[in-house]
């Protein structure tokens, strides 16, 4: 992986220091998703079972996977005092003969300049580094004077020789390093002595990260009777090159040496940057079937990373005959960071996954990955078996989300013979083009859905088909009584959709591709068609959409699924998005609810859901309980719903604890799938992709007047484990070892600390679980006290000093107001900050922070006359609260 994304994840880490906080990428088209559908609270996944993005029975035919990390991980990890001191990671490998040949990358120091080393194993996960020549290819073999670095070696073998590529870093003007990169290439009889490297493409923007295309067992393979090499990355281009004998590479046609022809990819602008990493053809996914003559090209990035700053990694597939056309796209990943992996979410570049080496050895796809920039891992994939058709029921369905359908293309015009094509429409504004892909959304029923995007120009034959589901080896055959529902939210124009012109995102619709050739817009009698939808749709909502196209397709046979745009005569732009597509072969039958009781009830207490409707069983059903933003119980959402009773006129669940990771990411507080104590939840009950969603029913969530249960933020972190938390947006947190030790008041776990006339209790909670409260509006049950003059807090601001009004509520129904202002935790108490600890230091992933920091008291007045009920919490994410303390004596009663 390039050493400019380390540089810039350093950047990011350590720009949020004292100022402003990172921000998250935007979305290709430049716009937010629905209206309280905040996308940076899409949670990372919280697990590697979790990550489980794409299964046997949905992953596309064409794709390798899915992947399972090696329980022998990592294989190997930095070790001396030398060049591989601090970092051994991003390997190529291949087999021959029984043994396994590793070139790695290393470095000495975080952030230092790398060489490459080599080592050697007989079973693929134990190594050793069976050379003195360590490491094989040095700064001085390279002839690199300068020391800048050379980087994520790929390894291939053919005909007895080894040829290495690799990333070669160069100066900028001023001396220092990362100024341009060139790809280099070397070769060897033995994977140990190399020859003088050579650049094979010099020195520019993106030239780096070379992926030869090979069979599956790593030996180059001529297309059209050249060897190809994809390689560059997102930000600043991607590139295709061709040679005859593996050395002097050109591009198509030319006899140029060292030129190559640009190469568009096709991934939307938010998943930027990404870098190739492998590329292979003549390759098996399947048991039973034939080998594949398309070329699949790994890439790692942040893709689908949704602004959420990881690395992960994901394909494509390109044309064999014209490796130049991009064929087919994952829109997830096949392998992504997560929390308990913690050799990817820690290290040098947190939250990374980077692959140089796949292929196919005793059965099972072997992929050797670098580990947050800091060691060396590798993941598994063997043949998938032949899936089964779909029961009877459901013939199709999805809601984009983990373990369900994801799409076959991304932002891919149908201009097949049979598909819609395209006509007088463009790029929506910030968009490359027409899209049509899966984002991170919070939708109605889980956390994706497939965003649409494009640009009329205002002729009379505007029209967009974009490929979304290849169902060519799988077809779904339609019945007399075949549904095609799904939900659709048009955006009109706004903040969210500035480029929205008038109803243009209302004429929008799947469509169906037939075997035949047919298309369910086109056939006569057609009961969806996406300019029939036209001003037919709510913008800025929720729409349910469900038609029978038995009476019009019965007995053919579906074989991709398509996105329609239809609006003629009408220029501007369209934007939404889509969920939930089901074809189903029986019509809508919803349920009803009826009542919810009790009507208020605690985390772990049973509630009892009452109506009609609902069906025998949870097969193929289930119970979504919403609160706050959260969403349980459906197949994409990650908070663990226990239905306790379900039958057709009842069904019991048990209200969740809060669950999902115990530390703060950048992407959220830590135990985000909770329920907020005080708030309104709702229920409803899914029967069924084509059954469609009850009305909802709703109960109370009981409060408490014990501060830890409203706690939704990890701030503080020991020093062993420094990058667990995120009070400050990033990775920045107290360290617990400096708060144990700091002055004037040491503060450990449930220690009493006495400021200012107040008793206050620090958090019991140990290091990377939620300790403190991020005040997002929260109303706050406080012990009932008499004669109390005021309500003090211990906590401070992040990203500068905050305030906010606190709301008081006393018990006789009154209220009335106070202004909360803290500090920045980075700088001296300010007016109305009592100081009540000081550290030198905090924590970061990266390390640790040499700075002053503190943590200190406020206190806010309340009327001695009454007796406090509740607060209500300013709005201020930045504001942070980890005590509360009044003053007075007990209340009776």
């Amino acid at each position: 992986m390039a050493r400019l994304l380390a540089s810039g994840a350093l950047a990011l880490s350590l720009g949020a220091a004292l100022g402003a906080a990172p921000t998250a990428t935007a979305s290709a088209a430049g716009a937010a998703p629905p209206p309280g559908h905040a996308a940076d609270a899409a949670a990372p996944p919280a697990s590697a079972a979790e990550d489980a993005s794409y299964t046997a029975a949905n992953i596309p035919d064409w794709a390798i996977g899915p992947f399972t990390r090696s329980a022998h991980n990592p294989l190997m990890t930095p070790s001396g005092s030398g060049y591989e001191a601090a970092d051994l990671y991003n390997p190529g490998v291949i087999d021959r003969g029984g043994r396994y040949r590793m070139l790695y990358r290393a470095q000495g120091t975080d952030g230092g300049p790398s060489q490459i080393g080599y080592a050697s194993g007989t079973d693929g996960v134990h190594f050793t580094e069976d050379t003195a020549q360590n490491p094989v290819i040095d700064f001085g073999l390279a002839g690199q004077q300068d020391k800048c670095g050379l980087e994520d070696p790929r390894l291939f073998e053919l005909h007895g020789t080894y040829y290495s590529f690799f990333t070669a870093v160069h100066p900028k003007a001023d001396g220092s390093c990362y100024g341009s990169y060139d790809i280099a290439e070397s070769t060897s009889t033995d994977g140990v002595h190399w020859s003088t490297p050579w650049t094979v493409e010099p020195a520019g923007g993106n030239n780096k990260d070379a992926a030869v295309v090979t069979d599956s067992d790593g030996t180059p393979r001529k297309v059209n009777g050249e060897y190809v090499m994809y390689f560059g990355q997102g930000d600043t281009g991607t590139d295709i090159a061709y040679s005859s004998d593996l050395r002097t590479w050109h591009a198509e046609g030319s006899t140029t040496p060292r030129t190559a022809d640009p190469l568009d990819v096709h991934y939307p602008k938010g998943w930027q940057p990404y870098e190739v990493s492998v590329a292979v053809t003549d390759y098996r996914t399947v048991v039973g079937r034939p080998a594949h003559q398309d070329i699949v090209v790994f890439t790692a990035g942040t893709l689908m990373a949704n602004g959420r700053w990881f690395y992960a990694i994901s394909e494509e597939e390109f044309s064999g005959q014209d490796p130049t056309v991009m064929l087919h796209q994952l829109s997830d990943a096949v392998l992504t960071p997560t929390p308990d992996v913690p050799y990817e979410w820690n290290g040098q570049t947190p939250k990374t996954a980077w692959t140089n080496s796949v292929f196919f050895h005793d059965g099972k796809w072997m992929m050797y990955y670098g580990g947050g920039d800091t060691v060396t891992a590798l993941a598994t994939a063997g043949l998938r078996r032949p899936q089964p058709a779909p029961s009877a029921g459901t013939l199709f369905s999805t809601g984009f989300e983990h373990g369900q359908p994801a799409p076959d293309w991304v932002d891919g015009v149908d201009t097949s013979a049979a598909g819609g094509g395209i006509a007088g429409v463009t790029a929506y504004p910030g968009a490359s083009g027409p899209e049509a892909s899966a984002r991170q959304v919070v939708d109605h029923d889980g956390t994706n859905a497939l965003m649409y995007s494009g640009q009329a120009t205002g002729a009379a034959d505007d029209h967009a088909s974009m490929r979304l589901f290849d169902l060519a080896d799988r077809p779904v055959r339609t019945g007399r009584d075949t549904t095609l529902s799904y939900w659709i939210y048009p955006q009109a124009a706004g903040s969210a959709a500035p480029g929205v012109s008038g109803d243009n995102s209302t004429c929008v619709a799947p469509d169906l591709v037939f075997s035949d050739g047919s298309t369910l817009h086109g056939l006569r009698g057609s009961p969806l068609t996406p300019a029939s939808q036209c001003g037919t749709l709510k913008a800025d909502q929720w729409n349910r959409v469900s038609v029978d196209i038995g009476k019009a397709a019965a007995g053919r046979k579906i074989v991709r699924i398509d996105l329609g745009y239809d609006q003629p005569a009408s220029s501007g732009g369209y934007r939404g998005y889509v969920d939930d597509i089901a074809l189903t072969d029986a019509p809508a039958r919803p349920a009803t609810i009826t009542g919810v009781a009790p009507a208020q009830a605690a985390p772990g207490q049973r509630v009892t859901v009452t109506g009609k409707g609902f069906g025998s069983s949870p097969q193929g059903r289930h119970l979504l309980l919403s609160d706050a933003g959260v969403h349980w119980g459906g197949a994409g959402d990650l908070g663990t719903l226990t239905i306790d009773h379900w039958s057709d006129t009842s069904v019991t669940f048990t209200v969740p604890k809060p669950s999902g990771p115990a530390v703060s990411t950048s992407s959220g507080p830590g135990n985000i799938w909770r329920v907020e104590p005080g708030s309104v939840a709702s229920v409803a009950v899914v029967t069924g992709p084509g059954g469609g969603t009850s009305g909802t029913g709703q109960f109370t969530v009981a409060a408490t007047d014990a501060l830890s249960d409203y706690y939704n933020d990890v701030g503080i972190s020991p020093d062993t484990n420094r990058g667990c938390g995120a009070l400050d947006n990033g990775t920045d947190t107290y360290s617990a070892d400096a708060l144990g030790t700091a002055a004037p008041h040491p503060l450990t776990p449930g220690a009493r600390v006495d400021v200012d006339g107040l008793a206050f209790t620090w958090p019991q909670a140990q290091p990377c679980n939620d300790d403190n409260v991020r005040a997002l509006g929260q109303t706050v049950l406080m012990p009932h006290r008499s004669g109390a003059t005021r309500i003090g807090f211990l906590g401070a601001a992040t990203d500068g000093a905050h305030s906010g009004t606190v709301t008081v509520h006393y018990t006789d129904g009154s209220s009335g107001t106070a202004t909360l202002a803290q500090s920045d935790w980075g700088n001296a108490p300010g007016t109305g900050n009592t100081e009540v600890a000081a550290m030198t230091y905090r924590n970061q992933a990266l390390g640790a922070q040499e700075h002053a920091f503190h943590v200190d008291e406020q206190s806010i007045p309340v009327d001695p006359d009454r007796v406090v009920a509740s607060i209500t919490l300013p709005t201020d994410k930045d504001l942070h609260v980890f005590a509360t303390a009044l003053d007075g004596t007990p209340a009776a009663g």
